[in-house]
Protein backbone atom coordinates (compact mmCIF):
# COMPACT_ATOMS: atom_id res chain seq x y z
CA UNK A 1 0.00 0.00 0.00
CA UNK A 2 1.63 3.35 -1.05
CA UNK A 3 1.62 5.90 1.58
CA UNK A 4 0.46 9.87 0.99
CA UNK A 5 1.67 12.45 2.82
CA UNK A 6 -0.28 15.33 3.95
CA UNK A 7 2.51 18.23 3.70
CA UNK A 8 1.89 17.89 -0.43
CA UNK A 9 -1.75 19.84 0.92
CA UNK A 10 0.56 22.61 2.59
CA UNK A 11 0.53 25.57 0.62
CA UNK A 12 4.06 26.43 1.71
CA UNK A 13 4.88 23.19 0.38
CA UNK A 14 3.79 23.09 -2.92
CA UNK A 15 5.39 25.46 -6.10
CA UNK A 16 2.97 28.10 -7.67
CA UNK A 17 1.76 26.10 -10.24
CA UNK A 18 0.42 23.26 -8.13
CA UNK A 19 -1.33 26.10 -5.73
CA UNK A 20 -3.39 27.65 -8.05
CA UNK A 21 -6.82 27.11 -8.74
CA UNK A 22 -7.86 25.11 -11.73
CA UNK A 23 -8.27 26.95 -14.73
CA UNK A 24 -11.92 28.06 -14.92
CA UNK A 25 -12.66 27.90 -11.46
CA UNK A 26 -15.42 30.61 -10.80
CA UNK A 27 -15.85 32.83 -8.15
CA UNK A 28 -17.79 30.94 -5.02
CA UNK A 29 -21.17 32.44 -4.38
CA UNK A 30 -22.77 32.02 -0.86
CA UNK A 31 -26.02 29.73 0.37
CA UNK A 32 -29.07 31.08 2.15
CA UNK A 33 -31.53 29.53 3.76
CA UNK A 34 -35.09 31.14 4.98
CA UNK A 35 -37.39 29.24 7.11
CA UNK A 36 -36.52 25.49 5.73
CA UNK A 37 -38.40 22.22 6.67
CA UNK A 38 -38.85 18.65 5.60
CA UNK A 39 -41.64 16.36 6.62
CA UNK A 40 -41.74 12.95 5.48
CA UNK A 41 -44.85 11.24 6.45
CA UNK A 42 -45.50 12.02 9.83
CA UNK A 43 -41.79 13.06 11.16
CA UNK A 44 -40.53 16.29 10.81
CA UNK A 45 -36.94 15.69 10.23
CA UNK A 46 -36.13 19.87 9.53
CA UNK A 47 -37.87 22.49 11.21
CA UNK A 48 -37.56 26.57 10.04
CA UNK A 49 -34.36 26.23 9.45
CA UNK A 50 -32.74 29.95 8.51
CA UNK A 51 -28.91 30.07 8.53
CA UNK A 52 -26.32 32.33 6.02
CA UNK A 53 -23.39 30.19 4.29
CA UNK A 54 -20.81 32.64 3.66
CA UNK A 55 -18.97 32.23 0.54
CA UNK A 56 -15.63 30.88 0.23
CA UNK A 57 -16.07 29.42 3.60
CA UNK A 58 -16.32 26.26 5.12
CA UNK A 59 -19.38 25.74 7.18
CA UNK A 60 -19.89 22.42 9.40
CA UNK A 61 -23.47 21.26 9.73
CA UNK A 62 -22.83 19.47 12.99
CA UNK A 63 -24.84 17.65 15.33
CA UNK A 64 -26.23 14.14 17.00
CA UNK A 65 -27.32 11.39 14.40
CA UNK A 66 -31.03 11.80 13.52
CA UNK A 67 -30.97 15.51 14.09
CA UNK A 68 -31.29 17.07 10.44
CA UNK A 69 -28.22 17.23 9.24
CA UNK A 70 -27.79 14.98 6.35
CA UNK A 71 -31.49 16.20 5.24
CA UNK A 72 -30.91 19.53 5.24
CA UNK A 73 -27.49 19.30 3.15
CA UNK A 74 -29.61 16.80 0.66
CA UNK A 75 -32.05 19.45 0.74
CA UNK A 76 -28.91 22.42 -0.72
CA UNK A 77 -28.50 19.87 -3.16
CA UNK A 78 -31.53 19.04 -4.48
CA UNK A 79 -31.94 15.44 -3.43
CA UNK A 80 -34.85 16.08 -1.37
CA UNK A 81 -37.72 18.80 -1.69
CA UNK A 82 -38.28 21.23 1.10
CA UNK A 83 -41.97 20.85 2.62
CA UNK A 84 -41.54 24.50 3.30
CA UNK A 85 -38.76 27.57 3.24
CA UNK A 86 -36.47 28.36 0.08
CA UNK A 87 -33.10 28.12 -0.76
CA UNK A 88 -30.75 31.43 -2.19
CA UNK A 89 -27.54 30.64 -4.14
CA UNK A 90 -25.96 33.38 -5.10
CA UNK A 91 -29.57 35.40 -3.95
CA UNK A 92 -31.14 33.42 -6.91
CA UNK A 93 -33.64 31.01 -5.44
CA UNK A 94 -32.59 27.22 -6.30
CA UNK A 95 -35.29 24.54 -4.41
CA UNK A 96 -37.20 24.15 -7.21
CA UNK A 97 -33.92 23.31 -9.72
CA UNK A 98 -32.74 19.39 -10.52
CA UNK A 99 -29.82 18.87 -8.72
CA UNK A 100 -27.72 19.01 -11.83
CA UNK A 101 -28.67 22.99 -12.19
CA UNK A 102 -27.62 23.71 -9.09
CA UNK A 103 -23.83 24.19 -10.08
CA UNK A 104 -22.99 22.10 -7.03
CA UNK A 105 -20.50 19.00 -6.34
CA UNK A 106 -20.83 16.19 -3.36
CA UNK A 107 -19.00 13.75 -1.89
CA UNK A 108 -20.69 11.02 -0.20
CA UNK A 109 -19.87 9.47 2.64
CA UNK A 110 -19.36 5.95 0.23
CA UNK A 111 -17.41 8.15 -1.76
CA UNK A 112 -19.36 6.37 -4.53
CA UNK A 113 -16.17 4.96 -6.56
CA UNK A 114 -16.86 2.84 -9.74
CA UNK A 115 -15.10 -0.34 -8.77
CA UNK A 116 -14.69 -1.29 -12.22
CA UNK A 117 -13.35 2.22 -13.83
CA UNK A 118 -9.78 3.37 -13.06
CA UNK A 119 -8.93 6.30 -11.09
CA UNK A 120 -8.79 8.65 -13.79
CA UNK A 121 -12.16 7.50 -15.34
CA UNK A 122 -13.58 7.88 -12.24
CA UNK A 123 -12.30 11.20 -11.93
CA UNK A 124 -13.95 11.89 -14.96
CA UNK A 125 -16.56 10.50 -15.31
CA UNK A 126 -18.77 13.32 -14.70
CA UNK A 127 -16.95 15.28 -17.76
CA UNK A 128 -17.84 12.44 -19.96
CA UNK A 129 -21.20 12.27 -19.34
CA UNK A 130 -21.45 16.00 -19.84
CA UNK A 131 -19.74 15.38 -23.32
CA UNK A 132 -16.41 17.33 -22.54
CA UNK A 133 -14.20 17.65 -25.08
CA UNK A 134 -11.21 14.65 -25.07
CA UNK A 135 -8.48 17.88 -24.77
CA UNK A 136 -10.19 19.45 -22.08
CA UNK A 137 -10.90 16.27 -20.02
CA UNK A 138 -7.06 15.52 -20.35
CA UNK A 139 -6.14 18.70 -19.51
CA UNK A 140 -8.66 18.89 -16.32
CA UNK A 141 -6.92 15.12 -15.26
CA UNK A 142 -3.42 16.44 -15.24
CA UNK A 143 -4.09 19.70 -13.37
CA UNK A 144 -6.56 18.36 -10.51
CA UNK A 145 -4.07 14.67 -10.41
CA UNK A 146 -1.18 17.06 -9.68
CA UNK A 147 -3.21 18.47 -7.09
CA UNK A 148 -4.65 16.03 -5.33
CA UNK A 149 -1.13 14.37 -5.63
CA UNK A 150 -2.96 11.31 -7.57
CA UNK A 151 -0.52 11.63 -10.71
CA UNK A 152 1.09 7.53 -9.96
CA UNK A 153 -2.18 5.98 -9.20
CA UNK A 154 -3.94 7.05 -12.17
CA UNK A 155 -4.66 3.51 -14.16
CA UNK A 156 -5.22 1.72 -10.49
CA UNK A 157 -8.70 0.72 -9.77
CA UNK A 158 -10.91 1.91 -6.42
CA UNK A 159 -9.59 -1.92 -4.52
CA UNK A 160 -5.95 -1.13 -5.24
CA UNK A 161 -6.02 1.98 -3.11
CA UNK A 162 -5.63 2.97 0.40
CA UNK A 163 -9.21 4.79 2.60
CA UNK A 164 -7.17 7.84 2.04
CA UNK A 165 -6.31 7.50 -1.44
CA UNK A 166 -10.38 6.78 -2.10
CA UNK A 167 -11.02 9.86 -0.34
CA UNK A 168 -9.10 11.90 -2.07
CA UNK A 169 -10.50 10.27 -5.73
CA UNK A 170 -13.77 11.41 -4.50
CA UNK A 171 -12.28 14.81 -3.87
CA UNK A 172 -10.52 15.35 -6.96
CA UNK A 173 -13.65 14.17 -8.66
CA UNK A 174 -15.35 16.95 -7.26
CA UNK A 175 -12.71 19.57 -8.28
CA UNK A 176 -12.26 18.95 -11.78
CA UNK A 177 -16.36 19.57 -11.79
CA UNK A 178 -14.82 23.25 -11.36
CA UNK A 179 -18.39 23.99 -9.37
CA UNK A 180 -17.88 26.54 -6.82
CA UNK A 181 -20.20 25.10 -4.08
CA UNK A 182 -19.01 21.92 -2.66
CA UNK A 183 -21.11 19.37 -0.33
CA UNK A 184 -19.18 16.58 1.88
CA UNK A 185 -21.35 13.86 3.66
CA UNK A 186 -19.46 12.39 6.76
CA UNK A 187 -16.76 12.02 4.33
CA UNK A 188 -13.95 10.79 7.00
CA UNK A 189 -16.62 8.07 8.93
CA UNK A 190 -14.94 5.05 7.38
CA UNK A 191 -11.40 5.90 8.10
CA UNK A 192 -9.46 4.94 10.72
CA UNK A 193 -8.84 8.08 13.55
CA UNK A 194 -5.02 8.72 11.69
CA UNK A 195 -6.30 8.97 8.44
CA UNK A 196 -9.44 11.25 9.85
CA UNK A 197 -6.27 14.00 11.34
CA UNK A 198 -4.51 13.77 7.78
CA UNK A 199 -7.74 14.55 5.38
CA UNK A 200 -9.43 17.23 7.91
CA UNK A 201 -5.87 18.84 7.06
CA UNK A 202 -6.42 17.72 3.18
CA UNK A 203 -9.87 19.20 2.72
CA UNK A 204 -9.50 22.55 5.01
CA UNK A 205 -5.95 23.04 2.64
CA UNK A 206 -8.44 22.47 -0.70
CA UNK A 207 -10.95 24.39 0.52
CA UNK A 208 -8.98 27.43 1.37
CA UNK A 209 -6.59 26.88 -1.87
CA UNK A 210 -9.83 26.49 -3.97
CA UNK A 211 -11.79 29.40 -2.41
CA UNK A 212 -14.82 26.85 -2.54
CA UNK A 213 -17.71 27.48 -0.41
CA UNK A 214 -18.12 24.18 1.28
CA UNK A 215 -20.28 22.78 3.72
CA UNK A 216 -19.48 19.83 5.58
CA UNK A 217 -21.83 17.52 7.73
CA UNK A 218 -20.47 15.69 10.45
CA UNK A 219 -21.48 14.28 13.88
CA UNK A 220 -17.93 14.47 15.55
CA UNK A 221 -17.23 17.91 16.95
CA UNK A 222 -13.22 17.15 16.57
CA UNK A 223 -13.94 17.45 13.03
CA UNK A 224 -16.02 20.73 13.20
CA UNK A 225 -13.95 22.29 15.53
CA UNK A 226 -10.66 22.09 14.00
CA UNK A 227 -12.35 22.39 10.19
CA UNK A 228 -14.91 24.95 10.05
CA UNK A 229 -15.26 28.60 9.73
CA UNK A 230 -18.66 28.71 10.98
CA UNK A 231 -20.44 25.94 12.84
CA UNK A 232 -24.44 25.45 12.61
CA UNK A 233 -25.34 23.14 15.55
CA UNK A 234 -28.24 21.72 14.96
CA UNK A 235 -30.72 19.75 17.66
CA UNK A 236 -34.03 17.83 17.11
CA UNK A 237 -34.22 19.56 12.93
CA UNK A 238 -33.67 22.96 14.25
CA UNK A 239 -30.50 25.12 14.81
CA UNK A 240 -29.16 24.94 17.83
CA UNK A 241 -26.60 27.76 17.63
CA UNK A 242 -24.52 29.24 14.97
CA UNK A 243 -21.55 30.62 15.17
CA UNK A 244 -17.70 30.04 14.99
CA UNK A 245 -15.89 27.39 16.88
CA UNK A 246 -14.37 30.06 19.11
CA UNK A 247 -17.91 31.29 19.91
CA UNK A 248 -19.62 28.25 20.15
CA UNK A 249 -17.16 26.82 23.10
CA UNK A 250 -16.86 30.05 24.85
CA UNK A 251 -20.35 31.17 24.84
CA UNK A 252 -22.27 28.34 24.09
CA UNK A 253 -26.11 29.62 24.23
CA UNK A 254 -27.66 26.54 25.49
CA UNK A 255 -26.83 23.52 28.11
CA UNK A 256 -27.01 21.52 24.74
CA UNK A 257 -24.72 23.31 23.17
CA UNK A 258 -22.26 23.10 26.22
CA UNK A 259 -22.87 19.51 26.57
CA UNK A 260 -22.12 18.85 22.61
CA UNK A 261 -18.98 21.14 22.49
CA UNK A 262 -15.74 20.09 24.32
CA UNK A 263 -14.39 16.71 25.48
CA UNK A 264 -14.90 16.84 27.92
CA UNK A 265 -18.02 18.84 27.61
CA UNK A 266 -19.17 22.06 30.13
CA UNK A 267 -19.86 21.23 33.64
CA UNK A 268 -23.43 21.89 34.36
CA UNK A 269 -24.23 21.84 38.02
CA UNK A 270 -26.95 23.44 40.11
CA UNK A 271 -25.86 26.89 40.81
CA UNK A 272 -26.41 26.40 44.31
CA UNK A 273 -23.67 23.87 44.15
CA UNK A 274 -21.05 26.49 43.63
CA UNK A 275 -22.61 28.99 46.18
CA UNK A 276 -24.68 30.59 43.82
CA UNK A 277 -28.22 31.64 44.44
CA UNK A 278 -30.73 31.38 41.83
CA UNK A 279 -32.30 28.21 40.55
CA UNK A 280 -30.15 28.21 37.54
CA UNK A 281 -27.60 25.89 36.31
CA UNK A 282 -24.02 26.81 36.00
CA UNK A 283 -21.59 25.62 33.36
CA UNK A 284 -17.63 25.84 33.64
CA UNK A 285 -15.23 24.12 31.13
CA UNK A 286 -12.71 21.69 32.93
CA UNK A 287 -9.86 24.02 32.36
CA UNK A 288 -11.18 26.90 33.78
CA UNK A 289 -11.71 25.30 37.18
CA UNK A 290 -8.17 24.93 39.29
CA UNK A 291 -7.76 23.85 42.91
CA UNK A 292 -7.41 26.80 45.29
CA UNK A 293 -6.42 27.33 48.65
CA UNK A 294 -10.11 29.43 49.09
CA UNK A 295 -13.02 28.69 47.25
CA UNK A 296 -15.90 25.71 47.17
CA UNK A 297 -15.32 22.90 49.34
CA UNK A 298 -15.35 19.46 46.66
CA UNK A 299 -13.84 16.00 46.97
CA UNK A 300 -11.50 14.26 44.72
CA UNK A 301 -13.55 11.34 43.33
CA UNK A 302 -10.91 9.35 41.04
CA UNK A 303 -8.27 10.84 38.39
CA UNK A 304 -7.63 9.70 34.84
CA UNK A 305 -4.24 9.99 33.19
CA UNK A 306 -3.99 11.24 29.57
CA UNK A 307 -0.03 12.21 29.29
CA UNK A 308 0.21 15.64 29.18
CA UNK A 309 -3.37 16.20 30.97
CA UNK A 310 -4.75 15.06 33.96
CA UNK A 311 -8.84 14.86 34.21
CA UNK A 312 -9.75 14.99 38.02
CA UNK A 313 -13.39 13.90 38.97
CA UNK A 314 -14.75 16.14 41.94
CA UNK A 315 -17.67 15.59 44.12
CA UNK A 316 -19.41 18.80 45.42
CA UNK A 317 -22.03 17.42 47.15
CA UNK A 318 -24.27 15.96 45.39
CA UNK A 319 -22.65 17.31 41.80
CA UNK A 320 -19.76 15.94 39.80
CA UNK A 321 -17.40 18.06 38.07
CA UNK A 322 -14.49 17.19 35.90
CA UNK A 323 -11.11 19.44 36.04
CA UNK A 324 -8.26 19.38 33.47
CA UNK A 325 -5.21 20.47 34.64
CA UNK A 326 -1.43 19.45 33.65
CA UNK A 327 -0.15 16.41 34.70
CA UNK A 328 2.89 17.46 35.93
CA UNK A 329 1.05 19.22 38.36
CA UNK A 330 -0.14 16.80 40.66
CA UNK A 331 -2.95 16.52 43.29
CA UNK A 332 -2.63 17.30 46.81
CA UNK A 333 -2.60 14.27 49.27
CA UNK A 334 -5.79 14.08 50.87
CA UNK A 335 -9.58 13.56 48.83
CA UNK A 336 -10.47 16.89 50.33
CA UNK A 337 -9.72 20.41 48.84
CA UNK A 338 -11.44 23.56 47.60
CA UNK A 339 -12.15 24.84 44.09
CA UNK A 340 -11.99 28.04 41.74
CA UNK A 341 -12.77 29.35 38.86
CA UNK A 342 -11.30 31.57 35.91
CA UNK A 343 -12.78 35.20 35.91
CA UNK A 344 -15.80 35.45 33.94
CA UNK A 345 -15.68 31.47 32.84
CA UNK A 346 -18.61 30.27 34.89
CA UNK A 347 -22.05 30.91 32.60
CA UNK A 348 -25.57 30.49 33.71
CA UNK A 349 -28.49 28.68 32.35
CA UNK A 350 -32.49 28.92 32.55
CA UNK A 351 -33.15 25.31 34.42
CA UNK A 352 -36.55 25.47 32.51
CA UNK A 353 -35.56 26.18 29.37
CA UNK A 354 -31.83 25.72 29.25
CA UNK A 355 -30.81 29.10 27.48
CA UNK A 356 -27.87 31.24 28.40
CA UNK A 357 -28.65 33.89 30.92
CA UNK A 358 -25.46 35.34 31.98
CA UNK A 359 -22.51 35.07 33.85
CA UNK A 360 -21.26 35.14 37.26
CA UNK A 361 -17.56 36.15 38.76
CA UNK A 362 -15.26 33.82 40.03
CA UNK A 363 -15.35 32.57 43.57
Amino acid sequence: MECYYPARMNDAALPASDTASPQGQRPAPGISLRGLAKTFAAQTAVQDVSAEIAAGELTVLLGPSGCGKSTLLRMIAGFEAPTAGEIYLAEAPIAALPPSRRDIAMVFQSYALFPHLTVAENITFGLSVRRTGKAETADRLDRVARLMGLETLLQRKPAQLSGGQQQRVALARAVISERPVCLMDEPLSNLDAKLRAEMRVEIRALQRRLGLTMVYVTHDQVEAMTMADRIVLMNAGRVEQAGTPEQIYAEPATTFAARFIGSPPMNLVPAEALGLPGAAVAGLRPEDIHIAAEGVPARIVSAEYLGADLLVTLAIGAAQVILRQPARTGLPAGPEVRLAWVPDALRLFDATTGHAIGRSPAV
